[in-house]
């Protein structure tokens, strides 16, 4: 999903102030540091803000704030080791970022992260339903170059071939906990598969995962075809499992972002019988007086096992 014109200009600008003043770099870092006091945004937004100003253009937002805030939970529920996945991998640069971003990451938490991205191979499917949105896709678009994406990838795993068949063995084969997904598959029928990565035993799971939905926003999309269908039957057909969006999320994410669309394609997974989801996930804090340490309810004897369990 492309963004509008207006927003490119402004990035842009953004992008050469920071580039020709290194102060306003440290300016908004501070101020991002300082925004939130009774929240783990802040810190989390500045960690953000350092990965972006530091990778210049090598990584994704998107990508960037989902990795953090999967990666923030796990360490907060006792996690050594988690899973973030591309659905949809096409050219490859959204996994490369990926893959970019984790390598970022990984060390501010001391939470290791694999990184996987599933793809047929061989681009689309047919569009033939109408719920596969064929007025703007069409079979065999964004083809990939296998060989040489695997010669751009260095942790990254790709996973080629049908969803239907990939996942499930995939699965079987006990990944890490998966805390942060990208769903650009485009198609109802193929996100409708995609999404039953979130039907895994909860030792595959974090209780809440951050999800990416690439193709719900312009163009033709509506609630009753394309992605937007899928999150909507996911919902119906699940009692204890929910998607939501994370409602006003332009308010916490860094304010360099807030005006960017992408922020309204963040959701959330709710995974209501996981046997964490009750537990302090670490997003409301107490921050000492002079701001610079930040407080948290100790991880409960119980978390641990459960965590260690998973």
């Amino acid at each position: 999903m492309k963004n509008p014109p207006q927003v490119l200009a402004r990035k842009t600008v953004n992008k050469i102030r920071r580039w020709l003043n290194g102060d306003v770099e440290a300016t908004e870092l501070n101020d991002e540091l300082h925004r939130f006091h009774n929240f783990a945004y802040g810190d989390l937004n500045h960690k953000m803000l350092t990965i972006m100003n530091e990778a210049r253009g090598a990584v994704r937002p998107t990508y960037t704030w989902g990795v953090l805030q999967a990666a923030y939970l796990a360490k907060t529920l006792g996690y050594k080791r988690i899973s973030v996945i591309e659905f949809g991998v096409a050219g490859g640069n959204g996994l490369v970022s990926l893959e970019e971003t984790v390598r970022r990451v990984e060390p501010m938490f001391g939470v290791a992260i694999d990184v996987y991205g599933f793809d047929t191979g061989e681009g689309l499917p047919p569009a033939d339903d109408y719920r596969d949105m064929p007025n703007i896709y069409t079979g065999g678009t964004y083809r990939m170059d296998e060989e040489g994406l695997r010669k751009r990838l260095t942790t990254a795993k790709l996973i080629i071939g049908d969803i239907k068949l990939t996942l499930p063995e995939f699965l079987k084969s006990k990944p890490a906990p998966v805390g942060f997904i990208s769903v650009d598959v485009d198609l109802y029928t193929s996100t409708v598969d995609t999404l039953k990565i979130l039907d895994a035993d909860p030792s595959l799971l974090l209780p809440r995962v951050h999800c990416y939905f690439d193709d719900i926003m312009g163009c033709s999309c509506a609630e009753f075809l394309g992605e937007r269908l899928a999150l909507n039957e996911f919902n119906e057909n699940h009692s204890r499992a929910k998607i939501s969006p994370i409602f006003g999320l332009w308010n916490y994410v860094p304010r360099r972002y807030a005006g960017e669309i992408w922020v309204h394609m963040i959701y959330m997974a709710h995974l209501l019988d996981h046997p964490l989801y009750c537990a302090d996930d670490g997003m409301v804090t107490r921050k000492s007086e002079d701001l610079k340490t930040e407080e948290k309810r100790p991880l409960s004897m119980a978390t641990r096992s459960i965590a260690a369990s998973l």
